[in-house]
């Protein structure tokens, strides 16, 4: 009965033990060591076999159904255990799968942001540079308008110059000399001829003109008139080339402004929808980066659960594990009474 003391001390401090680290202990409900006292005193006492038997069934019974509650407890919370260790693997996998997502629709819309602010400095820079040539268009137009109508003027001058000049040819015709005249439209024809850059053709009725005074001759007034009329027509010619020569600058003028103004108003399109692009695309990489965001929160959120739920779960295992091989022993220790309490009642009968 020594040595079965000696085991029942070394169980009952391990199991002291345990009632501490686990909850579903029953042990406080029992006491081993009174049981072991009351059996070896119903041996020497030589009580009947059945009835030490009856009190070592009764604390296995009591070990049975401590047991039994201690495995239902410990079924209802390995599968929570397994329900809270799945649903935050899933929860981590869904929180990869978005991130890994918006990572991707970040990336690409990076890309396009790049690609999409250079074609829009490239666009701003041509857009830039078609806004000049409408300006240079425009400037130089303005100048050959402000040119033409100063031509217009010393045409029209010259015309007045030369009419006045045949009036005066024609006064002289019939002997009507006034030199004062002569000389004051003579002068007058001179600037003409310098503002139309019609030289050529003023020098000889010019020169008739002032020799008009030294020529006695009769015809030398009706020549004149003459030369004065082929001289007007001459620059009724030059005006008219000149003015078609304008129109036609005009409308090349009106050409190149109708291209460069069509290119304008194209690349302004294409800079607004550049511009929208962009502010899209800034949209997304905003929108997708605080998804990124929340997915990584909520990784890291759920994987610090899923660490505690599995050290948690380890540890009730563990514990299980161990409060039930106490059990066991408590048994093997019974199993060891009733085989020693046999013996002795085998023996007490010789």
């Amino acid at each position: 009965m020594k040595a079965i003391f000696g085991l029942l001390a070394i169980i009952v401090l391990t199991q002291a033990g345990f009632v501490q680290k686990y909850p579903l202990n029953y042990s406080n409900k029992r006491n081993i060591m009174s049981i072991m006292t009351e059996v070896e005193s119903k041996i020497q006492a030589r009580n009947p076999l059945d009835t030490i038997k009856g009190i070592l069934n009764s604390f296995k019974s009591e070990v049975a159904s401590e047991q039994a509650t201690h495995d239902e407890v410990y079924n209802a919370q390995k599968a929570e255990c397994d329900s809270e260790i799945d649903y935050r693997s899933k929860e981590v996998q869904d929180a990869n799968s978005i991130l890994t997502s918006a990572n991707g629709i970040l990336k690409t819309a990076r890309i396009i942001k790049g690609k999409t602010s250079a074609t829009l400095e490239a666009t701003e820079e041509i857009l830039n540079t078609a806004n000049r040539h409408i300006e240079m268009i425009n400037s130089a137009r303005k100048e050959d308008t402000q040119s033409y109508n100063r031509a217009a003027v010393s045409f029209n001058d010259a015309i007045n110059a030369i009419d006045d000049s045949i009036d005066l040819a024609t006064a002289l015709a019939k002997g009507q000399v006034n030199f004062a005249q002569i000389a004051e439209l003579s002068t007058k024809l001179l600037k003409s001829a310098l503002a139309t850059k019609l030289l050529q053709e003023f020098k000889q009725p010019m020169a008739a003109l002032s020799s008009i005074t030294q020529d006695e001759e009769a015809g030398a007034a009706e020549r004149l008139v003459q030369l004065l009329q082929t001289l007007r027509t001459a620059v009724e010619n030059a005006w008219t080339e000149y003015t078609t020569q304008n129109q036609l600058g005009l409308q090349q003028f009106m050409g190149q402004k109708d291209l460069y103004t069509a290119t304008q108003q194209r690349l302004d399109k294409a800079k607004s929808k550049l511009v929208s692009k962009l502010e899209a695309t800034e949209g997304v990489i905003s929108v997708q980066t605080a998804v990124a965001q929340a997915a990584t929160n909520r990784r890291s959120r759920n994987q610090n659960l899923w660490d505690d739920a599995a050290d948690l779960c380890h540890s009730f295992d563990v514990e299980f594990e161990t409060v039930t091989a106490g059990r066991r022993q408590e048994l093997i220790l019974i199993n060891e009474l009733e085989r020693l309490a046999t013996r002795r009642a085998a023996e007490q009968q010789i």
